[in-house]
């Protein structure tokens, strides 16, 4: 995979690992704690930045940043591993739809092939926008509606 410049990291997977956190904490019915999220949320991105160059598979990247996003956890005391694990991959997965939604509306809407995307910074950061929209009012409802698969 391509490697993220340090401001694309800041940019784009920054926001996106605190939006997935976010999810994640809503779906475990932990509460959101600002410090220790944002804390994390640098730490995935700083992680993203050294690991997507080593790995060229798409489902390997996310299988790493899964497994880094529930150690992260764990380590933080923000859940056990049964409910880390389970958030975490439901709460990317909950992302990764939003985003192949994202993209193919923009596709279709715009018609802007996707590959473009990738190297032109304006157009992805106003691509980039809906997507991360969307996923923070998926992270409220939850929040709000406390939709957890967890019963207590």
């Amino acid at each position: 995979m391509d490697k993220l410049t340090l401001w694309e990291v800041f940019i784009f997977s920054v926001p996106e690992a605190t939006v997935i956190i976010s999810i994640a904490l809503g779906l475990a019915g932990v509460k959101f704690d600002v410090k220790k999220v944002t804390f994390i949320s640098i730490v995935m991105g700083i992680l993203l930045y050294f690991v997507r160059p080593l790995v060229t598979s798409y489902i390997l990247n996310v299988m790493v940043y899964v497994t880094a996003l529930v150690i992260l956890f764990l380590v933080f005391g923000l859940m056990d591993i049964f409910r880390s694990i389970m958030s975490v991959i439901f709460s990317v997965s909950i992302y990764l739809v939003i985003e192949y939604l994202n993209v193919n509306a923009i596709q279709f809407i715009f018609d802007v092939d996707p590959l473009i995307l990738i190297h032109n910074y304006a157009m992805r950061f106003v691509s980039f926008i809906p997507q991360l929209a969307m996923a923070s009012l998926f992270s409220f409802l939850i929040r709000k509606y406390k939709w957890s698969p967890f019963s207590e």
